[in-house]
């Protein structure tokens, strides 16, 4: 009964936090693009006008292409492989965010707490080396957005096509640091991955 109590009350903390990140973060910024729409007056800024040279047009449009099609591929093999599913499987899955982020922060920091779920261990760190996948899909994200960049060709496209391309540059390094991690967790506990 108790443990029923602490997931509701769980549940019910993340879901407060939430409205308050929507509360505080996105109506802000909902308001404040309302305010600057009306102090433009509906004005053209040319903000969105961009004409590409052809160079500019092709390029993009073989990017966005190669990004799809990259896309789509490494969907396929993700679950003709059966990866998509042993994912979907994992015993992880059950566990509340704030268990799985305490058993993430130990693989990474490579230093398991002696009262935790060996197994638990074991599988966080094998689904962080399992995840290299996500480096691949986000490569072809990458590879879409810059496309785009350039079909668009305007100042707009510009600044949104940077902030994503930092966005998946930052994920694809942080996947690719937590494989390593991961290896050096089974590598350093062999210990923990025979039971």
């Amino acid at each position: 009964m108790d443990a029923a109590a602490t997931d509701a009350g769980q549940a019910e903390r993340g879901q407060r936090r939430l409205r308050l990140l929507l509360l505080f973060v996105l109506l802000p910024a909902v308001v404040g693009g309302l305010a600057v729409g009306v102090a433009m007056g509906g004005q053209n800024t040319g903000i969105f006008d961009g004409d590409p040279p052809r160079w500019a047009s092709n390029l993009g449009l073989v990017l966005v292409i190669v990004g799809v099609v990259l896309e789509v591929a490494a969907a396929i093999w993700l679950v003709a492989t059966g990866r998509y599913r042993s994912g979907r499987q994992s015993p992880l899955i059950g566990l509340c965010w704030s268990h799985r982020r305490r058993l993430d922060r130990q693989v990474r920091r490579d230093a398991p707490e002696a009262d935790e779920d060996r197994a638990l261990l074991v599988e966080t760190a094998r689904q962080f080396v399992s995840q290299r996948y996500l480096a691949v899909l986000c490569a072809g994200l990458v590879m879409t957005s810059v496309g785009q960049v350039f079909v668009g060709f305007a100042p707009f496209h510009a600044l949104i096509g940077g902030l994503l391309l930092v966005i998946w540059v930052v994920l694809i390094v942080s996947v690719l640091r937590n494989a390593r991690r991961g290896e050096t967790f089974l590598r350093n506990h062999p210990d923990l991955s025979e039971r």
